[in-house]
């Protein structure tokens, strides 16, 4: 092998080792967000309103029509 061919055989294995640490980053990143819409999420739940049981309040209704 020539020094080009070996030249180009290397700088297409960086280009590939550039595109996967870029692969690897995109995933970290959406999965951080999906983790931090789970705890979004989480502390909305937390935060709303629980419905009332029977035994709090005088009256009951249903939810069918």
């Amino acid at each position: 092998m020539d020094t080009s061919s070996i030249s180009g055989s290397s700088l297409l294995m960086a280009a590939g080792q550039t595109r996967q640490a870029l692969s690897t980053t995109m995933m970290k990143q959406a999965s951080d967000q999906q983790n931090e819409m789970a705890d979004l999420l989480a502390q909305n739940i937390k935060q709303a309103p629980q419905p009332a049981t029977a035994s709090d309040s005088n009256f009951n209704f249903s939810t069918y029509a």
